[in-house]
């Protein structure tokens, strides 16, 4: 069953978490260099092919709200590949500067060298103020999968509090050079201490196949996975009405989960415009979405995909502009998850809704941008192979990015 969280408890949660770390206000500290002094909120995209300021758009946000850290203060961070010696370096800084660093990673990161880096930076005992652990091997730190979340917290950088970061970028070269990410940044007590207290539950890693927890935190819905069955995405489509012309835009690095695909077929022809692009695709996702017979020509896919190409899609939101829920919206669902059945039940992942029409429009703006980079599919048959999910079942389904 679901566990809904309302905003007042998490609030108090944040409060009762944090209580160790007790952050002095900003203004009383000198700020490191290269931080923000008052950080901004909103989206931030990363374009592998528009200059380096874009490229690193994401990682230079995430290094100086790192920068902007006092001491006293916490960062707290759960991600799946962390080989970015930049950001271990920064993080090791910001301990030197007693800043407590928490960091809980899967254990594929365990064999990089900046997992080298933040263990001997930070150390592993997580009774200290600074820590690095990894999940067990084989398996997430909650789920049965893996960790394959991307979220970064701070309690206080620069003039601000309670700060959230969630992207689909770990914390890799490779996120910045090849890959189109997207990141939220929030400040919002109760959207952190939800994040927070998951963090504590990954940290301590309570194995569980069906965490399933939703808080609803003010005008934000926060999921966290792995659920035992079900998806929000397929609960949230079967809430949309084509009536005046809804618009659905999807970004995706990894598409299996066939059912969806079949609800967007549904809705282009409903009257809807349904628009896909995507990296990797399942057999039979990509079937359901070129089906024939649509009254309205079926969704428009793309793909963007790093076989044989030097960039690829790998952001993880849907954009509903339109009626839904009974009413006209413009929504936002981004966060770590690829549609996939292990991204919905195995992972250990996060999602964020909400409903906004500028950040809808923002969001809007980066996707007609990768989707002009994508190659449009025709059919079913009309994909390379590199684009398809490979048929092996150890290998197929994996979401490895």
């Amino acid at each position: 069953m679901a566990k809904f969280v309302p905003a007042a408890r998490a609030v108090i949660a944040a409060s009762v978490l944090a209580a160790a770390v007790t952050a002095a206000p900003a203004a009383a500290h000198a700020r490191p260099g290269g931080s923000d002094p008052s950080p901004q909120t909103g989206p931030i995209f990363n374009s592998p092919v528009s200059g380096t300021a874009k490229r690193d758009a994401i990682a230079s946000r995430v290094a100086r709200l790192i920068a902007g850290t006092p001491k006293g203060s916490r960062i707290a961070i759960a991600m799946y590949h962390f080989s970015s010696m930049d950001t271990a370096a920064q993080l090791v800084a910001a301990a030197r500067r007693h800043v407590s660093v928490q960091v809980v990673l899967d254990h594929e990161s365990s064999a990089y060298a900046a997992f080298k880096r933040l263990k001997r930076g930070l150390g592993t005992d997580t009774k200290k103020a600074s820590w690095v652990v990894v999940c067990e091997e084989d398996r997430g730190c909650i789920g049965p999968e893996f960790n394959h979340n991307k979220f970064f917290l701070f309690s206080t950088t620069g003039d601000a509090q309670d700060m959230v970061v969630q992207t689909s970028a770990n914390a890799t070269d490779g996120a910045r050079d090849t890959q189109w990410n997207d990141a939220l940044v929030l400040r919002d007590p109760a959207v952190y201490a939800a994040y927070l207290s998951y963090f504590q539950d990954l940290a301590a890693q309570h194995h569980k196949l069906d965490y399933h927890r939703i808080v609803q935190a003010g005008k934000y819905r926060l999921d966290f996975f792995p659920w035992a069955k079900g998806n929000p995405i397929g609960q949230a489509l079967d809430q949309v009405s084509c009536a005046g012309g809804t618009r659905i835009r999807l970004s995706l690095g990894h598409f299996t989960v066939a059912s969806i695909a079949r609800r967007l077929w549904k809705l282009d022809d409903a009257g809807c415009r349904v628009q896909v692009v995507f990296d990797i695709i399942g057999p039979g996702t990509l079937r359901a979405l070129t089906k024939k017979g649509g009254r309205h020509g079926g969704p428009e896919t793309r793909y963007l995909t790093e076989g044989g190409r030097t960039t690829y899609a790998h952001s993880k939101y849907l954009l509903i502009d339109g009626r839904y829920q009974g009413r006209p919206q413009e929504v936002v669902f981004t966060g770590s998850n690829n549609y996939t059945s292990v991204g919905f039940h195995g992972h250990d992942e996060a999602m964020i809704t909400v409903a906004d029409a500028q950040l809808e429009q923002e969001y809007a703006g980066n996707f007609d941008a990768v989707f002009k980079h994508g190659r449009t599919v025709k059919s079913a048959d009309s994909v390379p192979e590199a684009v398809l999910e490979p048929p092996d079942p150890e290998q197929a389904d994996r979401s490895r990015e």
